[in-house]
């Protein structure tokens, strides 16, 4: 089996679990309340500084596996090439989002005292400087659902990858509508929902080590691009 391809896997399988790691360590993941979040740090301190050590690591992780991905078959489909661009963009949010949670875990030691201004800083990250977040993160999600989609077209991987990250965003976009339109008034399972789109990433992986499926050059995808 190609080597390159075996690795390429691994290293989504790490991603994709070092990621839900990350966010599992944050207590109350999804939450936007600056002062409930400054509470909630100050409490689980060492588990927030390991959650931005792995964030960092899975973000190099990311970008060597989409890296790798387009050595393992040339040329890809435009669905596999735009979920590649997309996810290296959504990398950049994450590494960033480690930073946002880097900043509060400093805001929450003993010699900061945490003060109205110390409140305030965190308001801003938390609605200002959140929109310049959000249009680097939603891409890794985007990105991931047609990397899934493209790969499947060039018979790569299965369905099941596509499924899975579907079902997630099903979830996701039914749960804020379900609290935004007051149906019911429960908060929205994140980490629930990232653990369904990690699973679906972590299955590209896998079926990456699998003997069953060859890497071939795609004639046909080359015509496009001629």
């Amino acid at each position: 089996m190609n080597k390159t391809k075996i690795f390429t896997g691994i290293l989504f399988i790490c991603g994709a679990i070092g990621f839900f790691i990350s966010w599992s360590l944050m207590p109350d993941p999804g939450t936007t309340d600056a002062s409930h979040i400054l509470d909630i740090v100050k409490r689980s301190r060492s588990n927030v500084v390991n959650s931005v050590v792995i964030q960092i690591i899975t973000s190099v992780v990311y970008v060597t596996a989409l890296f790798l991905l387009t050595q393992i078959s040339f040329p890809l489909k435009k669905e596999s090439l735009l979920g590649v661009c997309l996810i290296g963009v959504g990398v950049l949010g994450l590494c960033s989002d480690a930073f946002f949670h880097l900043l509060a875990w400093f805001m929450t030691d003993n010699s900061v005292s945490i003060q109205r201004d110390v409140v305030r800083v965190m308001e801003f990250m938390q609605t200002e400087g959140v929109r310049f977040l959000i249009p680097l993160l939603l891409p890794f999600f985007v990105g991931g659902l047609l990397l899934a989609i493209g790969l499947r077209k060039q018979r790569l991987t299965s369905s099941l990858p596509a499924y899975v990250i579907t079902i997630a965003f099903l979830l996701a976009i039914l749960m804020v509508i379900g609290t935004k339109t007051h149906i019911y008034k429960v908060p929205v399972p994140v980490l629930f929902i990232l653990g369904i789109f990690a699973i679906g990433q972590a299955i590209i992986g896998f079926e990456f080590l699998t003997p069953s499926r060859k890497i071939t050059f795609d004639h046909a995808a080359l015509d496009v691009y001629r």
